[in-house]
């Protein structure tokens, strides 16, 4: 089944060329074409699609990622491979799902992130697996094949220690102490530097980590004025979900303001041009749809839909709004297709997305603690089926139930079926990851809260409301 969704590598660069020089015509591109461009790409962790202006949103809080839209491309339909920071990247950087790249939570894994940043004592009990010592990343691939390779990154599970770093001849993720991560000016001043430190004629692939729409929220004040309206601005902490809301767009727009510094940057010492751009988030967030708050337990749409946007280099294409279904592991398709790098055998992504090809995503809670359990999802077309370890199955019409408030599997029986037997047939069919899967564990109330602190359980919705979903 999986092979169906697949494709080898020398047909991917066959449809590359064929598509991209569409593309380009189209666009009215006439300038040369960059034989070795740079690629920058920006992982905006825990965004929302529905919060950046180019999508719709009617506040200010993406004034630089809109303007990078409009000179490149955005995917409406774009979809993460699991809800949550650690396994999210193991797609972007490997071309993989979690099920096959091993990233993910384990009670008996070897990493622990009480080690790595301070915190309450039952981080001592957040224990995960990184990615596997036998999975080649895209920094790996790009610096063999002559790209200079730099990441900087500012959330916990970005530390080194989670395998994320490998292929990186520069991994800059210092001042990473607590739940809050490193602030976006940080981020941007060290990528900066990294860039003008460069001495040497190879073009560059960075990576960058902003992490501000994480929780919890403490934007700057200019940034709350600038995008909250006065009357939702918190006195003190804030408590209700709509003040809550307005605080995560005042951090959107910070990390906006400080990525577009580093893009003025590029344009200013002539590399935007000559750069492939890549801006995509790891997952969205809830914000009381669902009745609960947070990520990571569960696969519903503000979760689970993020943005992609794409700015390609001089002379060439994507441009302008694409509905095509595309997912978060794509993008190391895109790159290494463009770099001339052959993908590897057992790539499960591609570039361009195939006509017709589902999104897929899973996630895996730390045991015991998303209320539902382990959840799968396909989405084909405008429809959408979920299931969860705990029974539940649902199944979706997004064209006419946007918010997901209708189960609508017994309406129509014979969707649900061939939805849940595409997803049966693809996750029998991804290979195993590199190493075994850990076994069960409880999880203790002082864990449940530490890892609320992180947004990784449902929290309770503000107001006293509980958020079961």
């Amino acid at each position: 089944m999986l092979a169906l969704y697949s494709a080898p590598a020398v047909g991917i660069a066959a449809r590359w060329i064929g598509i991209g020089a569409v593309l380009v015509a189209a666009s009215g591109c006439h300038e040369p074409r960059i034989e070795r461009p740079s690629f920058l790409v920006i992982s905006l962790d825990t965004t929302r699609a529905d919060r950046l202006g180019i999508y719709g949103y009617d506040r200010p809080t993406s004034p630089s990622l809109d303007g990078l839209a409009r000179d490149g491309a955005w995917y409406e339909r774009a979809y993460t491979t699991s809800t949550w920071t650690l396994p999210a990247h193991a797609s972007l950087f490997t071309g993989k799902f979690p099920t096959s790249h091993g990233a993910r939570y384990d009670p008996q894994g070897p990493l622990v992130l009480g080690e790595e940043i301070s915190g309450p004592s039952a981080f001592k009990r957040i224990r995960a697996r990184g990615l596997g010592a036998d999975e080649r990343t895209l920094a790996e691939r790009l610096r063999e094949a002559g790209w200079r390779t730099g990441g900087v990154v500012a959330g916990p599970w970005m530390k080194s220690v989670f395998g994320l770093a490998r292929g990186f001849e520069h991994w800059d993720d210092s001042g990473i102490t607590s739940v809050n991560g490193r602030p976006a000016a940080a981020v941007t001043d060290a990528a900066i530097a990294w860039l003008d430190a460069g001495s040497d004629a190879r073009p560059f692939f960075l990576f960058l980590n902003y992490f501000d729409a994480h929780n919890p929220f403490y934007p700057q004040a200019e940034f709350v004025r600038q995008v909250v309206p006065p009357a939702e601005r918190p006195r003190g902490e804030a408590k209700s979900l709509r003040e809550i809301s307005g605080l995560y767009d005042a951090e959107i727009r910070g990390m906006d303001f400080q990525i577009g510094r580093l893009l003025d940057h590029l344009r200013a010492n002539g590399a935007y041009d000559k750069t492939w751009i890549v801006a995509v988030a790891d997952h969205g967030e809830l914000m009381g749809e669902q009745n609960a708050t947070g990520h990571g337990t569960s696969l519903f749409e503000p979760e689970l839909r993020i943005p992609l946007i794409v700015k390609p280099a001089r002379g060439e294409g994507p441009r302008g709004q694409i509905d095509a279904l595309i997912q978060i592991s794509d993008v190391f398709a895109l790159l290494l297709t463009r770099a001339g790098v052959s993908l590897p055998e057992g790539t499960q992504a591609a570039f361009p997305p195939p006509a017709g090809r589902p999104a897929f995503a899973e996630v895996n809670p730390l045991p015991k603690s998303g209320r539902r359990g382990d959840w799968r999802a396909v989405l084909d077309g405008d429809w959408k089926y979920l299931e969860s370890g705990k029974g539940d199955r649902l199944l979706f019409d997004l064209a006419r139930d946007p918010g997901e408030t209708t189960n609508a599997a017994d309406a129509h029986p014979d969707v649900a079926a061939r939805l849940r037997a595409t997803l049966e047939g693809w996750m029998a069919a991804l290979p195993p990851p590199p190493a075994s899967a850990g076994g069960d564990a409880a999880v203790d109330e002082a864990t449940r809260h530490a890892l609320e602190s992180l947004g990784y359980l449902e929290g309770e919705k503000p107001d006293g409301e509980r958020s079961d979903p």
